[in-house]
């Protein structure tokens, strides 16, 4: 009994700890440089501005729920960007033999907001758990601070990533 005790204890301090240090390691806008489909390097210090809020969504090609979850983003960007004044990075960490899917699927889906690959996988020793676990997705108020991050996707999970954006006016 004091053992499971002791472990319920150190696993709540951990998760103190961690909510604590849950800031990219990095400050924003980082200074990662970052692929576009047409092959041509763009650094996110070019990209990333401290003037509004700014979504970062992590995918793979071969990752069932990120397809679903950037769908779900495509699906609703427009009617978004009426309401809320934000930008939106669809950012895949795919090993390099998959770049041509990535350069593919960002063709053929037409997603509305731009799609990049972290052909270094930088992001992953930047931000908070590693890219541990896909899709994720950090929001970043207009001040450049992490204030919402998500693991994994299922419906509606769009809908809450939007109301935390537009909690951020």
């Amino acid at each position: 009994m004091k053992f499971q005790l002791f472990i319920a204890v150190c696993y709540l301090m951990s998760q103190n700890l961690s909510a604590q240090n849950n800031q990219p390691t990095a400050n924003f806008p980082f200074n990662i440089d970052l692929l576009k489909p047409d092959s041509t390097t763009v650094n996110t210090h070019h990209l990333l501005k401290k003037d509004k809020p700014t979504v970062l969504a992590f995918w793979l090609t071969t990752c069932v729920p990120c397809h679903a979850e950037l769908a779900s983003y495509a699906q609703h960007f427009a009617d978004w960007q009426k309401e809320a004044d934000f930008r939106l990075l669809a950012i895949s960490i795919d090993f390099p033999e998959r770049f041509q899917q990535v350069k593919k699927m960002a063709r053929e889906k037409k997603w509305p907001f731009p799609v990049y690959w972290d052909n270094t996988r930088a992001f992953k020793a930047v931000l908070p758990g590693g890219l541990n676990g896909l899709p994720q997705v950090f929001l970043f108020d207009k001040n450049g601070t992490l204030v919402w991050q998500h693991k994994k996707y299922a419906s509606g999970d769009e809908a809450e990533l939007f109301a935390k954006i537009k909690a951020l006016k």
